[in-house]
This record gives C-alpha cells, sequence and structure tokens, in this order.
C-alpha cells in the first residue's frame, strides 16, 4: 500500500515527470463531488518545441493538439492510475473546456507554486514564468500548501518592452491584442501571420516573447548538443 500523504504523493508525481505540485482544497476549483484535494502540478516549458500547437481539420473533423498539454494528460493519467489502484479516487484534468472545471493559474498561486508578474503569467522561482500546469482531483485529504510571499517584478518590466503588440504594460494585460490567441479575430489572424512562426501549414508557434524575456529562472536546463557531447566523453 503506498502513503497516502502530501509528501509521498508528491515524490511520485515528481517520478513521473512533474517539476512542481502543490495542494490546495476542493473550495477552489469545480471538481467531483467526491474531491478532498487538488494536485496542482507544473511541468517546466524550457524548450520552445513545447508550445507548437497545431490545427488540422479533415474527414470533417477539426482537430487541435499542443504537445506540451498532451505530456501533461499523460502524466496526469497515470499518477490517477497508481492513485487508484492504492484504492483512492483520483480523476486527472484534461483541457477539453478545463477552464470550466478550474483556474489553473489561480490554483498554482494557492498552491504556492509561483506568484502572478506583470505579464499575468505565474512565476515561479525556479522556472520564470515557462512553465504549464495541469490538476487532478482525489479523495485523499492531504495536507493544503500556502500561497508564497514572494514576489519577482519588483524593477523590472522587461516583458513589457518584448511583447511585440503592446498587449501587457503598466494599464495591465489586455487580451484582445495577445497574439497567443488561441480564438483569433481575422485581425488577429493577420497579426500572428506576421509575428508567428509557422514551421508547417498546420502548426504555429504560441507567442513566448514574455516568457522568454522574464529574466527569472532563464538559465535553467542543459540542451542536445550539451548533452550529447556529455555522453559521448562518458562513453
Amino acid at each position: 500500500m503506498y502513503e497516502v500523504t502530501s509528501a509521498a504523493i508528491k515524490t511520485l508525481a515528481g517520478q513521473i515527470g512533474f517539476d512542481k505540485v502543490g495542494v490546495i482544497g476542493p473550495e477552489h476549483a469545480n471538481g467531483p463531488s467526491w474531491t478532498r484535494s487538488v494536485l496542482v502540478l507544473a511541468l517546466a516549458t524550457l524548450d520552445a518545441a513545447l508550445d507548437y500547437e497545431m490545427y488540422i481539420e479533415y474527414n470533417g473533423r477539426r482537430r487541435w493538439y499542443k504537445f506540451v498539454y498532451t505530456i501533461l494528460e499523460a502524466q496526469g493519467a497515470r499518477l490517477a492510475r497508481v492513485l487508484r489502484e492504492e484504492g483512492l479516487r483520483a480523476e486527472a484534468l484534461t483541457f477539453e473546456d478545463s477552464f470550466s472545471f478550474i483556474d489553473l493559474r489561480m490554483a498554482a498561486v494557492q498552491a504556492g507554486l509561483g506568484v502572478r508578474g506583470l505579464n499575468d503569467l505565474v512565476i515561479t522561482p525556479e522556472y520564470g514564468p515557462r512553465v504549464r500546469f495541469t490538476a487532478l482531483f482525489t479523495d485523499a485529504e492531504l495536507e493544503q500548501d500556502q500561497p508564497v510571499r514572494d514576489y519577482y517584478c519588483l524593477n523590472c518590466t522587461r516583458c513589457w518592452g518584448a511583447c511585440p503588440t503592446g498587449a501587457i504594460g503598466p494599464q495591465g494585460f489586455d487580451r484582445s491584442q495577445c497574439i497567443a490567441e488561441f480564438v483569433p479575430t481575422p485581425e488577429m489572424i493577420a497579426r500572428q501571420q506576421k509575428l508567428l512562426t509557422f514551421p508547417t501549414p498546420a502548426t504555429r508557434l504560441q507567442c513566448r516573447f514574455c516568457l522568454d524575456s522574464c529574466p527569472v529562472g532563464q538559465r535553467q536546463g542543459t540542451f542536445y548538443f550539451d548533452v550529447v557531447a556529455s555522453s559521448a566523453k562518458k562513453g
């Protein structure tokens, strides 16, 4: 029998592949009626490849895929399966209308994973805003985490200058100007075509200017050539 404690489940989530985990109460989400705790799970997106998304329509069906969300769903499903095998009820969030169940940014702040930054994203001390979230609902009674009191945007407005459309600035966040928009107007589509990267006709890189400009956690990660060179030396 797996030890059903907050610490043990966080360790398990880390082994599955999540980078940060926090616990909040069911009042912060619209989960199943049996929910006693909500795990807020984070995956660092240190490389832009995780933010590629694909829109394609064929055989009468429109399809949308985003690499990082597929990973989050798969890892969440693995964690839920392990918890169910231990006799708990557990259900991982999917990204089909996820906002109706939980506001992930607000939940991440409540779970102590980071704080809301000037770019309207959750800034974590380890990875800055380069992180994506999911959630898992369980009937386990777990010790809850508390919001952190740190703030990382003092004397820094780099994201304001990096935003190509002025969607963030002293006035706050203007979603109508953000080219990361998933349901764009014709005017926004024209902006996206001009400013975003499209490696294939069906694929775009979601805007990351405000993420990549943030200095918090910027130097995290060892990347491909360094990893390959290190492996070659060991071999």
